[in-house]
Formats: structure tokens, sequence, C-alpha cells
């Protein structure tokens, strides 16, 4: 059985050479019996994960940054570098470790993967404090958990490893939604290299700004009223700040993202995000990808219903849909009691929709008309009315 460990070089007393990282992976021949093991302290997940989950998951712990202390002398704790973000699955080894020296062990829990977080300072640097590697001047990312080990002597040629950590205690205490308005830029072409993409200014060889990408603003807008809107957000910009004031753990969040190719200018794109509040967590919202359309509901059963009638009551069997200009979509023999969803549809007002319910011999038996708002990104329910 093969095990891949990420092995971290860690400064050694007053030397100011950076940390270095790389991978070892362990044999199916025992070369600890041929070769001393050099002093060093593994760093193992499994005795400090306890009943966190590490999944690329909402709510769970995706990677993890461990720090060692040299506690010899209790009055002047001594850190060596600690190391850089590594996935929750993965061990870290810090060698170079002292002889009978004292260590503790110290964890920094993110939901966050790896790839995405980098040390203050750059991957060398040694920094205990994160932040996101491709907006690093949001600031330092605050760890979801933290923990501690028990403290452990060093011996030479001996690989030690903390077998007793607290339990892992979380560090945001709030509840809150964190909606990226840039996640809905992801899986917008089934090509690659073809998605949308923030627009950047860029200066060609005469001197002359060049303009690439798509995307220029965003507007994120909640369906609860109790919750503000974010507007004009340049799409290079870092996440908003999470919504932590009116939310409610256990209840369902929805929101609209409007992308802009101009900032200031019409909506070019719309996308929908939810997410699921959980007590004492900031989770972040699911995004659809931006699409230029939209799409439309449809039921002739709820329009029906909204009448005081029914499918049965009035022998529908089956029902046509006419979505009608600007977009001459036609839907025909849907049964009566299945909604319909029109997709995609192009921007614009629908205002002469027909709906025709017919018999099972085919007969029309009821018709409605209905009209509807189509935007970019969303899909709309039609408003309906039986024709007398």
């Amino acid at each position: 059985m093969r095990r891949r460990t990420l092995v971290l070089v860690p400064l050694v007393a007053l030397a100011l050479a950076s940390a270095a990282c790389d991978e070892t992976s362990d044999t199916d021949i025992d070369l600890d019996a041929v070769t001393a093991l050099p002093t060093s302290i593994l760093v193992d997940p499994s005795q400090f994960l306890g009943d966190v989950p590490c999944t690329a998951a909402t709510g769970a712990m995706q990677s993890y940054v461990a720090t060692v202390l040299d506690v010899t002398d209790p009055a002047a704790p001594f850190p060596l570098p600690s190391s850089p973000p590594v996935t929750c699955t993965a061990s870290v080894t810090f060698r170079q470790i002292l002889v009978d020296h004292v260590y503790r062990v110290q964890i920094d829990g993110y939901d966050l993967p790896a790839a995405d977080l980098t040390p203050v300072g750059g991957t060398s640097s040694g920094s205990r404090s994160m932040v996101r590697r491709d907006a690093p001047a949001a600031g330092t990312v605050v760890p979801a958990w933290s923990t501690f080990c028990e403290d452990l002597t060093a011996q030479e040629n001996v690989r030690s490893t903390p077998t007793e950590c607290e339990e892992l205690a979380p560090l945001q205490t709030e509840t809150g939604v964190r909606v990226d308005p840039r996640a809905t830029l992801a899986g917008t072409s089934s090509i690659p290299g073809l998605e949308l993409t923030c627009t950047q200014i860029s200066i060609d060889p005469q001197g002359n700004p060049v303009i690439t990408g798509d995307v220029a603003s965003f507007d994120v807008r909640p369906d609860d009223p109790a919750l503000p809107p974010f507007v004009n957000l340049a799409c290079g910009s870092p996440a908003p700040a999470p919504y932590t004031q009116n939310i409610t753990p256990g209840k369902a969040y929805s929101f609209r993202v409007e992308a802009r190719a101009e900032a200031g200018g019409p909506v070019t794109w719309g996308a929908s995000c939810t997410a699921l509040a959980v007590k004492g967590l900031v989770v972040s919202a699911l995004c659809d990808p931006l699409s230029a359309d939209g799409a439309l509901d449809l039921s002739l059963a709820d329009v029906l219903a909204a009448a005081g009638t029914s499918c049965a009551k009035e022998n529908v069997a089956t029902y046509d849909a006419e979505l009608g200009a600007p977009g001459a979509l036609l839907a025909e023999g849907v049964g009566c009691a299945q909604p319909l969803r029109f997709a995609p549809v192009a921007p614009g007002s629908y205002a002469a929709i027909k709906l025709v319910g017919r018999d099972a011999a085919g007969v029309e038996v009821v018709a409605a008309t209905c009209s509807a708002e189509i935007a970019p990104g969303v899909v709309s329910v039609a408003t309906c009315a039986l024709v007398p």
C-alpha cells in the first residue's frame, strides 16, 4: 500500500532559510529497517479531525495548516515555519527537529480547498496566515476551526506523532451566507477556454488600451427583502462580505446575480444562486452558470385551480402552449396535470402566450391567455387567466 506524505523542512533555531516542501511515498520495502529515520514530527489528520468531515462540501474541512512550536522553554515558545495549506487527507512531516526539545502542534482548519489558499508573503514564507490565491489583497482568511495536540519530546532518529489532540473548535460562530458572483462564470461554455471571463485592460505595444474579457460588473440581489443587494461589484474584485444579519439557520436563501458587459450598462447575463443556512457556519452559495437567455414555466392545471376548477372537471386531457412573439415556441399534447418549461427563451416581454386545453378527442374545451417578462438567467412564471 502506498501513502503520500507531504514533507516540510522548517527553519531551525534562528536560521533564516525558508521552509521547503516535497512529496515522498512509502514503498513496499521497509526502509526503516535498514535506514535510520531522521528526527521528525508527523502530523496526521486522523488524529485531530474527530467528527469534522473532510470532504469537498459546504461546511466541511477541506484543507489545513500545521504549525509546530518549540516549547522547551514554556516562557519563550518558538514557532517553526508553518506548513503550506494541504488537503485534509494528507499528512505533514516536520524535519530538522532538535533532539530532546519539546514541541506542540497547532492546527488551523479551512473550509476552502488548499489550492485556493497561499501563505502571506508567498509559498516559501512559512507564514501561518493565509490569503486567497486569486485575491491576496482581500486580506487574511479566517480559519474555520483550530486545535492543538499534546506536547511531545523529540527523540533521535524517531518520527514522532502526536496522538492526543483537543477537539476541533469552530472559530466562525456567525451564521451566514457568502455569495461570490464570480462563481457564475464557471460552466458558461461547454468548450474549455471559451467561458465568460472578467474584463481586463492592458496596453498594446503602441500604448493603446486593449480590453479583453466579457463581464465588467455584477449585482447580487437576494430574493429575501430583509437582505440588502450588492450592486456595481467589479468582476475582478473579491467576493463581497457574507450575509450574517437576518440569516436564519435551516432556511434556504436564493439570490439573483446580474452581469453587465459594461459597468452601469444593461444586464447582459443572469444566474441564480442558492444556499441553506447552517448554524454557526458561513456557507457559500451554489450558483448556476451565467446565461444570456431565460426560461418560462407554464401550467394549465395551476390556471384551472386558480379559477376554482380542475382538469377533471373541465374534461381536459392535454393542452397546447404557444409562446407568441417575440419567440415563436410551441408545445403540443402536454398532459393536463404536467407543468411545462420553455427554455431557452430570449429576454423580453411576452404578452400573447396562449394555452389551449383539449379533451381526449382533441377538441378544445378551455383556453387561457398569459403574459411574462423574461430576464437573462431567470426562470419566470407566467401570469394567466382563463378565457371566458
